[in-house]
């Protein structure tokens, strides 16, 4: 009998999500920071070479039959060159030649989450110093940035929408960008804007096996009757990132030991419109609950979910960090919904955070370590908040029910 013939080895390359074609050289022509994605219909292995050009390349998922990164040329004046072998079974390769144009990395689009409350699509460019936001319903805000006068200063934002004192800024942090933007007031008249941290991100985990995790989560949420308020919680991704728990309960519990009542499960499966999202589906209606997605910023995940609620409507923000014994010392700064620019210190005992609005104030807060692992609680006697850090961001938001700061968030970055 003769044994069939294997099927041809095939390769095909997307850009952005978008099939590529090569040029008339034979060359796929990409721009710095654009999502290249490779994928073969057999097992195969993936080797790379930058010809001499220096080109560089980040990974974000590369398995069996893909290879997904991003490229940066550092050159300023000639466009770099990298060359990808794929080798299947059989001693049979393929090999694609890119050409990388000149440019900023960081340049491209980003999944924005705001703490007004949305989704956002935030799309820049460090080249030109502009920047442009989507919203949901397709309303688009543009506006100028300045450069940092340093490498530990941000880059200034200046937009039409911004009056009186300017907290818009932001800082790069690889394939995540961190900063306040002006974006609509919540159930505010039409055309009423504030100053809002933020969290961009396009460095999210594409594959479910990569989700598992335990995170320390804080939400700020936008009910529909107006007001804002604040929930502190823990939720964990299991199963090879197909299942979420989250403990609901008021008390915060960590997730394994959260009253059995109060635990809300939910089932995971790629969102189909957006590229590293997941949807969250009630397991045994398959309603939607949510959308989330899971990102790395400096080797650490950080969760994420923004927008409408599916159940009422209301918007939300959620921001999670692992869940891990951290001690809290370290010096930030950063932005709040209050429309500051902030600028914290915090010992094991201690955190101070100065809120810069023109005139600075200073909040003198004690901190006590509480469980969860990597939850901390800030007062100062009648104020209460939580604080959750990582290597690279901290983040404070006050105690559900306050009366005095309701649904407040800080976001900073560490020095």
């Amino acid at each position: 009998m003769t044994p069939a013939t294997p099927a041809a080895f095939t390769l095909s390359v997307e850009v952005d999500g978008v099939a590529a074609s090569p040029d008339a050289s034979g060359r796929y022509v990409v721009r710095p920071g654009q999502s290249v994605a490779v994928r073969s219909n057999h097992d195969a292995t993936w080797s790379g070479n930058d010809l001499g050009s220096g080109v560089t390349r980040t990974e974000r998922d590369t398995g069996n039959a893909q290879w997904i990164s991003r490229f940066a040329n550092p050159s300023p004046g000639a466009p770099g060159s990298y060359r990808l072998t794929a080798g299947a079974s059989g001693g049979r390769t393929l090999t694609l030649d890119f050409t990388v144009q000149t440019g900023d990395y960081r340049n491209g689009e980003y999944m924005l989450y705001a703490a007004n409350g949305t989704r956002q699509k935030l799309t820049i460019n460090f080249d030109t110093a502009t920047y442009s936001t989507t919203d949901g319903t397709g309303g688009v805000e543009s506006g100028t940035l300045t450069a940092p006068a340093g490498p530990a200063t941000d880059w200034t934002v200046h937009s039409a929408r911004i009056a009186g004192f300017n907290a818009a800024s932001l800082r790069s942090l690889g394939d995540t960008i961190v900063g306040a933007l002006p974006f609509r007031v919540p159930s505010a008249a039409p055309g009423t804007f504030a100053v809002y941290p933020f969290i961009a991100t396009r460095a999210f985990l594409l594959s479910a096996n990569r989700l598992d995790g335990v995170f320390n989560r804080l939400q700020i949420q936008y009910l529909t009757g107006g007001g804002r308020q604040s929930a502190i919680s823990q939720l964990g991704v299991f199963d090879g990132g197909t299942v979420m728990k989250q403990c609901s309960h008021l008390t915060i519990h960590e997730i394994d030991t959260c009253p059995a009542a109060s635990v809300v499960t939910s089932r995971l499966e790629p969102d189909p419109d957006n590229s590293g999202l997941w949807l969250m589906k009630h397991p045994t209606t398959n309603a939607l609950m949510g959308r989330i997605g899971i990102a790395e910023i400096n080797g650490e995940k950080i969760y994420l979910s923004g927008g409408a609620s599916p159940s009422d409507g209301s918007q939300l923000l959620s921001i999670g960090l692992p869940s891990q014994t951290r001690v809290p010392t370290f010096t930030s700064s950063g932005w709040s919904t209050d429309g500051t620019l902030d600028s914290v210190v915090a010992t094991p005992t201690t955190y101070d955070i100065d809120h810069d609005t023109g005139a600075i104030s200073t909040h003198n807060l004690t901190l006590n370590t509480i469980s969860p692992p990597g939850l901390h609680l800030l007062s100062d006697g009648t104020q209460h908040y939580f604080m959750i850090r990582s290597q690279t961001l901290e983040l404070a938001v006050a105690a559900r029910n306050s009366t005095l700061r309701p649904g407040f968030l800080h976001i900073g970055v560490l020095h």
